[in-house]
């Protein structure tokens, strides 16, 4: 018989990654290791163990008094020769002689240990060993310490055995063979132990054997790796989940003998065979399980499939449908013109309260006769009247009512591409262009299309702005809008004012948003890229971009809550135009600050401003009104004045030019006696104190002063927009003119009108 060679296979962290014994046939004879005493040892007790230990195990039938021999001087002592304890070492590795009585003190002796000791193959030791002691006086002691082979650790794989031995000895360090120990293992479903100390690993995971006698203990600890996994079941199988939904999934790896592998646990991959219907991923582990976590995506039928190494198991999961339990239309009412519209939104949730999504809702009117719905939500007026508009899906539904009927605009504000104004109920309503939501009407889509081939999203006829706010005036800018309550907070929709980002749906917002800073404002004036407010006391304050200096506070930092103007005014009135604004204080001064390229600050240069400076020329004004690159404003007297580019003849004066400017006010001709001016883009309309409407600018000189509108109009308010205007008659009725490319008229097309058209929804 031959030794073993114990090989040890390790990962980079120091991981067993195998472990497996291999058998070396023998090459050389069996030697002795070591003997106890060793050669030369003084004071060996009276009762001490004589022990022999060979390279390998040998022979019973060799091991006699003759073959191990101890002598005293040249006599021999007599005693027998037998193998250790098993509990000690029952690999028959281990020899001892025990003499037939106690060993003289103080004497030498010779344990001889000779060639007729033969290994379990015949071959002889290799060479006679004598090992030389003296004895004391005395006698061992109690066990005081055990020493196992091997001493602290072990590594095995799941269905291996391993032989431990162990040496027992006292205080003084003296082997003591005549005291059995007990093995026992503290987790027998992991590691069982024989009473000789032989290991069985039955499963991966770790337990402590330990031999014990007379009080003195030693544990040696076994890790058992796993075997490859072989097989993986999974549970349940086959089973079903909803779509959003998860379930978890048990997958139990064992090795070829059936043995479960989990400590540790064995790598697993969770896979889905199609993820659009199911998706598989790892969650953890159970009790003696590696878990998988199932989503369901879409309603379907995938395999799940759970692998490590080569094992593989499977189960077919079927994605069902979450129910509906619920239908929310939101808004609960809403209100329309005849040719107006209304977005709705329905949510289908189930029994949870979880949002289903990518369901098809069926959307129906009570009346179309009154108002229609489309397959999106859309509803639309046709005639006065009420009607009611349900959402449903898998027997579930929602109804909201819908009111069609007239609406009486008390204010009018025309914007870039768009128009606001407020019902005698403080009701806002806006229309035209809604690219960037500046309708308010709660979506960045139609409810028209104005694109001619492309995508432009607008409104011909009057919407509600959504929120069921009530407020006392609003203000439409180049593409968004602000309104003001009756409590003096201020909401705005549409692109947000910071920096100016054409295009950027990103930064706007389609729904009224409260602008914070607590303050209660009185009124509130809306630019291209910036918008102001005054408080209830005359503070100026203003917020978005602050390029170049349009928030008037000299930092040229901008701000998206609102900062005080700087200088410590008290206006009257507020105008913001497109890269400046204006105000008149309460003694009738006119202060501009922002963008001054072309003179529109009055100030007689064309530096930009960042903080208010008076207007040129000490006149007294009762208003003023921003454009594009111009300002006009009308003083106490009613003499309306201009100032800034002239490049279409918007300053009203009789002349007009690319290069033309007026950087102090320069008068309107006409002599006529005005009420208040609007600045639009590149021209200005204003009213007589008698209610008739004038504009200037435009491609001829006959267009370079003040002409009257037509139709013969008597208007009490007027608003220039970019390229279009709105007018609210004496009567209480909203008429419009100019550019109609977008539906900003509010008559039901994207045709222009040279003269004022009446607005949808009214009387």
């Amino acid at each position: 018989m031959g030794d073993s060679v114990e090989v040890v296979v390790r990962d980079a962290g120091g991981g067993v990654v195998t472990q497996m014994r291999i058998g070396v046939a023998a090459t050389r004879p069996p030697v002795v290791v070591r003997t106890e005493p060793p050669h030369g040892k003084r004071d060996q007790p009276l009762n001490a163990s004589l022990v022999v230990v060979f390279s390998e195990p040998v022979d019973g039938a060799s091991t006699t008094p003759t073959s191990i021999r101890l002598l005293g001087g040249s006599n021999a002592v007599s005693g027998a020769v037998r193998f250790l304890d098993p509990s000690l070492d029952a690999s028959h590795v281990s020899v001892e002689f025990v003499p037939d009585s106690p060993l003289a003190p103080h004497t030498q002796y010779q344990l001889v240990v000779t060639r007729q000791v033969r290994d379990l193959s015949g071959d002889p030791l290799a060479a006679a060993d004598t090992a030389e002691f003296t004895t004391g006086a005395s006698s061992t002691g109690p066990p005081a310490s055990i020493r196992a082979s091997p001493d602290s650790s072990l590594f095995l794989v799941a269905g291996e055995t391993y032989q431990l031995t162990a040496v027992v000895r006292d205080v003084g360090g003296n082997e003591i063979t005549d005291q059995p120990v007990t093995w026992a293992s503290n987790r027998d479903s992991v590691v069982t132990v024989s009473p000789t100390g032989r290991v069985t690993a039955l499963i991966d995971g770790w337990a402590a054997v330990t031999a014990s006698v007379g009080g003195v203990s030693k544990p040696v600890f076994v890790f058992v790796a796993p075997n490859p996994a072989a097989s993986i079941t999974i549970a349940p199988n086959p089973t079903t989940v909803a779509a959003s939904d998860t379930l978890i999934l048990a997958a139990m790896v064992r090795d070829a003998a059936g043995r479960v592998i989990n400590n540790p646990f064995p790598y697993v991959e969770w896979t889905s065979s199609d993820p659009t219907v199911a998706t598989a991923t790892a969650y953890g582990y159970g009790a003696g399980t590696v878990l998988g976590k199932v989503t369901g995506v879409s309603p379907g039928s995938v395999t799940v499939t759970a692998t490590s190494g080569t094992a593989r198991g499977t189960t077919v999961v079927t994605v069902s449908p979450r129910p509906v339990a619920s239908v929310t239309i939101v808004p609960d009412s809403a209100t329309v013109v005849v040719g107006g519209a209304a977005k709705l939104r329905a949510t289908l949730r189930d029994s949870s309260g979880r949002i289903i999504s990518g369901r098809p809702i069926t959307w129906s009117s009570d009346n179309a006769t009154v108002a229609t719905v489309d397959t999106s939500g859309m509803v639309r007026g046709a005639t006065l009247g009420s009607a009611k508009v349900i959402a449903a899906r898998e027997g579930v539904s929602d109804t909201v009512a819908i009111t069609v009927r007239t609406i009486s605009l008390a204010t009018v504000s025309a914007g870039g591409r768009h128009t606001c104004g407020l019902t005698s109920d403080g009701a806002a309503y806006c229309w035209g262009d809604n690219f960037f939501g500046q309708l308010g009407f709660g979506a960045f889509q139609g409810p028209d299309d104005c694109g001619n081939g492309f995508v432009e999203p607008c409104s011909t006829a009057p919407v509600a702005v959504v929120g069921g706010l009530k407020f006392s005036y609003v203000a439409a800018g180049f593409d968004d809008a602000c309104g003001l309550t009756e409590t003096g907070a201020v909401y705005c929709w549409g692109q947000r004012q910071q920096d100016w980002r054409p295009f950027n749906t990103s930064e706007s917002d389609s729904v009224p948003v409260a602008v914070s800073g607590g303050l209660t404002f009185s009124a509130v004036s809306v630019g291209l890229a910036s918008t102001c407010g005054l408080t209830t006391g005359g503070a100026a304050y203003c917020w978005g971009s602050n390029g170049p200096g349009l928030l008037g506070d000299g930092s040229g930092v901008e701000s998206q809550v609102p900062v005080a103007v700087s200088g410590g005014l008290t206006f009257s009135l507020l105008s913001v135009g497109w890269y400046h604004a204006c105000g008149v204080t309460t003694g009738g001064a006119a202060y501009c600050w922002g963008g001054n390229n072309y003179g529109q600050l009055g100030v007689g240069d064309s530096s930009a401003r960042s903080v208010p400076v008076p207007v040129a020329g000490g006149l007294t004004f009762t208003s003023v009104s921003a454009g594009q690159s111009h300002t006009c404003g009308v003083t106490t007297g009613g003499a309306a004045y201009c100032w800034g580019w002239n490049f279409s003849g918007q300053l009203g004066n009789g002349s007009a030019g690319f290069t033309i400017t007026a950087p102090v006010p320069v008068p309107v001709a006409g002599g006529l006696t005005f009420a208040a001016v609007s600045a639009g883009e590149s021209h200005t309309c204003g009213i007589t104190i008698s209610g008739a409407a004038y504009c200037w600018g435009g491609s001829t000189n006959a267009d370079w002063v003040p002409v009257a509108v037509a139709g013969g109009f008597t208007f009490s308010s007027l608003s220039a927009g970019a390229t279009h205007n709105c007018s609210l008659s004496a009567g209480g009725t909203a008429y419009c003119w100019g550019d109609g490319g977008v539906g900003q008229l509010g008559n039901g097309s994207t045709t222009g009108s040279s003269v004022p058209v009446k607005v949808k929804g009214q009387p």
